[in-house]
């Protein structure tokens, strides 16, 4: 070629490896880099395993009892906040309700923290206490609660949840439990569970009810759990209600229930905020791992990536090159931290008996936001890459 000759530029090996392949080398180059990088993003995928799996729990609380009232509408006091801080209402309003043609029947519901000793070791506990007419219908949906019915009409007798802490010495063999100082029989159990909320719960007819709280008056309730007849419009039920009764007393539906638990344990308790936020940190923080080890690989091979530049490669390919980088990265870390977050969430389930489970949903949730972060981190890593010039190299 003459001196004259128009100078040809370099491009690319077609055989050169592909990004996805470079990739892969790059990521399985430097094993103690790799294995540091991966641990750290692999704890804070677990760390949004585990707060997202709390709030799920939460969640749960919120509508452990609520969601298994048999009744299409509920009346509560209008101060309710939740289920254990319902407040009191008269029971007239009950009667008031029935007024209209369409409801089948209004059970008054009695509930309020209980608290409970341990037999064994005189350990306090505290359980979440509900109390109803026998005569009427059953109004929670629990297997088996029919059957036991009969047994609560004998005085002084209850029934307490599986469930319950393990602390409190609710075994199978107890027959007798001390509850708010005074001695009540034990009759039977059900399997509910109740989270946050309390350390179990417990059921006992009205009568009884009354007898371990000798403050409840008895023209006060705590909710009214109507049924219509079949058939009926629950809405426009329930507007009518509204119209009937006094601005002492909501109409909600079950459904409207549930929303109102779910943003009170959520939203306007600490414990909610509290797991939101970690989830958060959570993202952050691999975010910061995860950049900085891209940032000091790319800083330390910028005269390879410079070379790169003259093959051919242009910026947008070693863009996705690292891109890619971090995509490999957030699969690696995300199969361990699946792994531990299912050991920790059986773990944290025996221990304490809260309603943490991994659910499908969650899993492809995390597994996106953790693409998200490392996405995020490759792109804040370009900037160093923008600083690799050819030039340098001559």
């Amino acid at each position: 070629m003459s001196p004259d000759s128009p100078s040809r530029v370099p491009t690319a090996d077609p055989g050169s490896p592909r990004p996805t392949r470079l990739a892969l080398r790059l990521v399985a180059h430097k094993k103690v880099r790799t294995g540091v990088a991966v641990s750290g993003i692999a704890f804070a995928i677990l760390f949004m395993f585990l707060q997202l799996g709390f709030l799920g729990a939460l969640r749960a609380t919120a509508v452990a009892v609520s969601s298994r009232f048999e009744g299409d509408l509920v009346l509560v006091p209008a101060k309710f906040l939740h289920l254990s801080d319902s407040g009191s209402m008269p029971r007239s309003r009950l009667f008031q309700a029935r007024s209209i043609p369409e409801v089948k029947s209004v059970t008054p519901i009695y509930m309020r923290i209980a608290r409970w000793k341990a037999p064994l070791t005189g350990r306090g506990c505290s359980l979440f206490a509900i109390g109803f007419p026998l005569a009427a219908a059953v109004p929670l949906r629990i297997e088996g609660l029919a059957n036991l019915v009969t047994a609560l009409g004998s005085p002084g007798s209850i029934v307490v949840d599986r469930l319950t802490q393990e602390k409190c010495g609710a075994t199978e063999t107890l027959k007798t439990v001390e509850v708010r100082e005074g001695m009540r029989d034990l009759v039977g159990r059900y399997t509910l569970g109740v989270g946050f909320l309390a350390d179990g719960s417990l059921l006992s007819s009205d009568e009884t009810y009354a007898q371990m709280f000798d403050g409840q008056p008895a023209d006060e309730v705590n909710m009214g759990l109507v049924r219509l007849e079949a058939g009926s419009d629950v809405e426009a039920i329930a507007d009518r209600l509204r119209r009937v009764l006094p601005p002492d007393t909501l109409v909600l539906t079950v459904g409207q229930l549930n929303d109102r638990q779910t943003r009170f344990w959520v939203e306007d308790t600490a414990i909610g905020t509290i797991f939101q936020m970690g989830a958060v940190v959570g993202f952050l923080v691999g975010t910061m791992i995860l950049f900085q080890v891209l940032s000091t690989d790319i800083r330390a091979h910028l005269p390879q990536y410079a070379t790169m530049k003259v093959m051919g490669f242009t910026n947008r390919r070693l863009y996705v090159l690292v891109l890619q980088q971090s995509w490999l990265f957030a699969a690696l870390g995300y199969v361990p931290a699946l792994l531990l977050a299912l050991l920790v969430y059986d773990a944290a389930y025996r221990a304490t008996l809260v309603p943490i489970a991994m659910s499908g949903g969650r899993a492809l949730l995390v597994l996106l936001l953790s693409l998200s972060m490392c996405t995020v981190a490759g792109l804040l890593s370009l900037r160093r890459l923008r600083t690799a010039d050819p030039a340098e190299l001559f």
